[in-house]
């Protein structure tokens, strides 16, 4: 008996849908493109329970006839190809014909189109891939199209849907990278009935604001570079404005939204040592070449591509990141004075403050010292009594035959708070008894990321930041979880931050729970937020801006579902001290300390370990004495 057998047609069409459809924001983008190619100058989309009841977009494009509505259905209907050399220039945003009949396969699907110089136009229903009706209708010149319960025929594909709010982020970031290659096109955006946002006819500049606000833009370099038949232009970020993670990176080919690890190896090859390890720039980069140099048809989705020339790629990105950045650090991006009023130039960061630091490392140019002097007439003028405290002595580590990287003579801190400190008049916890290998005495400091410790039988490598997340974690946690109100410590001075739409819109639709660990957030309007409290085990030095950046990105991380504290309390793990943060001898005694009071205090709160150990066994064994 034959053990191969021919697939059935229906269930073919069903994986191949589910290679095309994978969650409701490919199916919000593949409709999104095929408005564009249709020449549609604004196109509406309308989003109800994370694209899981509904998904409609409506355009007012070229719009089709009876007969092209009736094969663009069809497997591989499409205008696109009509020969296999034409692969090999594509310049559209589709080319395939697989989308809308992927989509009719897993949802109720009804389409309504008519072409311009028609009378009537014509109505698809169909569901599951069957057409259940075909009628003429009246409806505006364009497409418009619904697909409701989707994935109603394939459980397997509904059931592996990240939370709601995760799959409406990946909505909002698909229709995000349309809308800024193509600026020249209006788009709106709802969900639930609630409007995302609605962004008029621009420039690429204009769009930006809209999407990311006037001061995130204010922190971007503008890259133009040319090398050959290959143009790059775009922003990218300041040295010293980072992401914990690659969302802001976002690389256009020919218009075409795309992941790259070519171009984001590229990217980073260009800041060279102005970039963190483990750490991202944010990045808008637009990349114009032949349609021949690169292949469109090496991904389902079509996310990737690939270059003939990859090295190429490589030099000329890396090139115009570093000149760039040269050009900047020179002082040649200084705008005239009326610059910040022209609503078609992205502000660059030459005259803001908060960009100096980062500057000097590219420039000779000594510091004014002017913002000193600006904030002790702040202080003055309100009538605040305040001191400058003498400079903190602590004794430093005695080492026989070593030498160890010197320490920094102040604790971390944010606003003058150490990291780690214990409460006023409050009772000394208890030491916890551990049972096996624990570090009992730091040695020494590497790399100003591994604590050295011994302990009962060997060394140990403690991981600063996943140590300290651990501590934060449960901290945190610790301050809600018995039904207790979260301790909050407020601003002395509260601070207004801007955040792109969708984590704003993240953070908007969940502030009771971050009310529950701490947090106090207001909308200022626009994209700006005002934070006036941050929980009071929550203490960092870094900029508040990349703080809440950083744990709202780590929550989409995290799969969050509105009501996980845990989740909350992970993401906001991020304020802790970081790899190449320097601590003092006291702070890295302390922080040993409380991972020692933990409960869980060898695994952070992600899952990774805390420490390493080196017995005395190992150590003897590759020295050759065992």
């Amino acid at each position: 008996m034959s053990r191969i057998k021919v697939m059935d047609q229906a269930l073919a069409n069903l994986i191949a849908a589910g290679e095309v459809i994978e969650r409701p924001a490919s199916a919000v983008k593949e409709l999104v493109e095929n408005a564009i190619d249709a020449g549609a100058s604004r196109i509406s989309i309308e989003i109800e329970r994370a694209g899981s009841r509904l998904i409609s977009v409506i355009d007012d494009g070229c719009g089709m006839d009876r007969e092209d509505a009736h094969t663009a259905l069809e497997l591989h209907g499409t205008s696109k190809l009509v020969r296999a050399e034409d692969i090999e220039t594509v310049a559209t945003m589709g080319f395939r014909g697989e989308a809308l009949p992927s989509m009719a396969q897993v949802s109720r699907f009804i389409m309504r189109t008519r072409e311009k110089n028609s009378a009537e136009g014509i109505e698809i229903t169909v569901e599951g891939g069957k057409i259940l009706s075909s009628i003429p209708c009246g409806t505006p010149a364009g497409t418009s199209i619904r697909v409701e319960n989707l994935f109603f025929n394939t459980p397997a594909r509904k059931k592996f849907m990240k939370s709601a709010a995760t799959e409406e982020h990946h909505i909002e970031e698909a229709v995000t990278l349309l809308a800024l290659a193509n600026p020249g096109i209006g788009f709106e955006l709802r969900m639930d009935g609630r409007l995302a946002f609605s962004l008029p006819k621009s420039t690429l500049s204009g769009r930006m604001r809209e999407l990311f606000g006037r001061r995130s833009c204010a922190e971007l370099i503008e890259v133009e570079h040319r090398e050959g038949a290959l143009s790059i232009s775009g922003f990218i970020g300041i040295p010293g404005i980072s992401r914990s993670s690659r969302r802001e990176q976002r690389f256009f080919v020919n218009r075409r939204p795309v992941e790259s690890a070519t171009i984001a190896r590229a990217l980073r090859d260009g800041y060279g040592t102005l970039t963190e390890p483990g750490r991202y720039t944010p990045a808008l980069l637009f990349m114009e070449l032949p349609v021949g140099e690169i292949d469109v048809n090496v991904h389902p989705a079509k996310r990737e591509i690939r270059f003939r020339s990859e090295f190429g790629v490589i030099r000329a990105v890396s090139a115009a990141v570093s000149s760039a950045l040269r050009n900047w650090g020179a002082g040649n991006n200084d705008d005239d004075d009326d610059t910040a009023d022209d609503d078609d130039a992205i502000i660059t960061s030459s005259r803001s403050t908060i960009q100096e630091p980062a500057k000097q490392i590219l420039s000779s140019q000594p510091a004014t010292g002017s913002l000193e002097k600006n904030f002790n007439l702040l202080l003055d003028s309100a009538g605040v009594n305040w001191h400058v405290e003498e400079k903190y002595s602590q004794p430093e580590f005695e080492f026989e035959q070593a030498t160890v990287p010197s320490l920094r003579d102040t604790p971390i801190a944010h606003n003058n708070v150490p990291v780690v400190q214990a409460e006023n008049n409050a009772p000394a916890a208890p030491v916890r008894e551990i049972q096996g290998f624990w570090p009992e005495r730091i040695l020494g400091i590497y790399d100003n990321t591994y604590l050295l410790a011994e302990g009962d039988g060997g060394l140990l490598l403690i991981d600063q930041h996943a140590a300290h997340e651990r501590i934060m974690f449960e901290r945190l946690l610790d301050s809600w979880k018995n039904g207790q109100e979260a301790s909050s410590q407020g601003l002395l001075i509260p601070e207004t931050i801007e955040l792109p739409r969708g984590l704003l819109t993240l953070l908007m639709r969940n502030l009771d729970f971050f009310q529950a660990l701490g947090f106090s957030f207001a909308s200022a309007g626009g994209l700006a937020v005002i934070v006036s409290a941050l929980p009071l085990n929550l203490k960092s030095r870094r900029p508040l801006d990349e703080l809440i950046t950083d744990m709202l990105n780590g929550l989409l991380d995290e799969n969050y579902t509105p009501g996980d504290l845990e989740a909350v309390a992970r993401a906001a793990c991020h304020a802790a001290v970081k790899a190449h943060d320097e601590l003092t001898v006291a702070g890295a005694e302390q922080l040993l300390k409380d991972l020692r009071n933990c409960r869980q205090g060898t695994l952070c709160p992600h899952g990774r370990p805390t420490m390493i150990t080196l017995s005395m066994r190992e150590i003897e064994k590759r020295f050759g004495r065992r």
